[in-house]
Formats: structure tokens, sequence, C-alpha cells
């Protein structure tokens, strides 16, 4: 586990992107108050895992986990470029009201009786050397008509979608508030997807702020 490494370079991404924050221990504490963030990286021989935890006003953790591909520092930087591609910009506007429009939509959702910003990140893709990883026709609208669907009452709700082919034989996965959501998963795996030779995976993540 190295996490003064991680740590100097999650405070990095803050600089960056010019946000001021003050480091406890392993934490990002953006204007040095919660929302707070950690990033904590778990190596393996050949790949690692980065676990990217961040801390609620209320408490309530936000958990996401990326694969880093390499051995050493070579895993770790891939696990933080995967983590910066696919989550770091959705949380960056939905926390701390900085939108990269070419990173993140932002849209007004009505769901129950709340209205809802929800803050879309672009479909996050990897392949194998020479294949682009096709996303079926449809597969956001989807996965929002799942969400649309869910009695949704707090304050702020998190889903993380992801799909992989490693020689036709698939993995899919959705997340509600970090827990296997199995309404997600249906609809994330009736997409139609395409199977391929070869590896190749598409991951989304967004989150919903009530207004």
């Amino acid at each position: 586990m190295i996490i003064s490494t991680v740590t100097e370079a999650l405070s990095q991404l803050f600089d960056g992107h010019g946000i001021a924050h003050v480091v406890e221990g392993d934490w990002i504490a953006p204007n040095g108050e919660l929302p707070a963030m950690r990033a904590v990286w778990h190596p393996g021989e050949t790949t690692g895992r980065l676990d990217v935890h961040v801390v609620l006003p209320d408490k309530t953790i936000v958990e996401e986990n990326f694969a880093g591909i390499g051995e050493g520092e070579d895993g770790l930087n891939d696990g933080l470029a995967n983590f910066t591609r696919n989550s770091f910009h959705v949380l960056l506007s939905a926390l701390w009201g900085q939108a990269d429009e070419e990173q993140v939509t932002v849209e007004t959702w009505s769901i129950g009786d709340r209205d809802y910003a929800a803050h879309i990140g672009n479909f996050g893709t990897r392949g194998s050397a020479g294949m682009q990883p096709p996303i079926p026709d449809g597969l956001f609208a989807r996965l929002e008509a799942a969400i649309r669907a869910e009695p949704l009452a707090g304050h702020t709700h998190w889903f993380r979608f992801f799909f992989c082919n490693l020689n036709g034989a698939f993995t899919v996965e959705a997340l509600r508030e970090s827990e296997p959501w199995d309404v997600g998963e249906q609809a994330l795996a009736s997409a139609g997807w395409a199977a391929q030779d070869g590896y190749y995976s598409v991951r989304l993540f967004l989150m919903l702020r009530a207004v």
C-alpha cells in the first residue's frame, strides 16, 4: 500500500483544477471541509487496484474502484488515469461545482417529487490493441430509464455501470450507492453487447444532487 504517493498525486489533481485544499493524513479536504477524498493503492504483480473514497457532509461514503495495469509505479499511474477519465470530473462537478463540459454533462431530472442535477460522465472505454469498444445504440437511454424508475428520495445518489467482454465472455456490474443494483445490472446486460475476441470494457459513472 503506497498512501503518501497516492495522496500527493490526488493533491496534484486538485491543484491542477485550481481547487484549494488541505491534506489531513491521507485525506484531501477542498476548502478544509467535507466532502473530502482519499485514494489508496493496492499493488499486485502485474495489476493493482485503486480505491477512492469520498466522505459527504452527512458522513455517507462514496466508494469507487479502478484497475491499474502494470508493475509498480506504472500500475499506479494507470489506475490514477483510469480514475481521472471515469469519475474524477463527475465528482468535481457534483460536489465542488466545477463542471468541464468536455467531461461531464449536467441535466435536470425530475424523479418522484424532487428535481436533481444529474452530473453524467462520458463512457470510459478500454480495449485490446486496435479494438474500438462498441457501445450499443440507446445504451444511455436504457440506463437513464432504470434510474428514473427508482424511488429516490435522498439528497445525493450515485450510480456506476461496468461492462467487459473477454473473448466473448461478459462481465456486467451495476452499483447504486456503491452497492450491487440488480435492476441496473439487468438494464446493462440487456443492451445488446457484441461478443468479440480480445478484451474491451465500457464504464459510466454519474451522480444526482437534489436542487
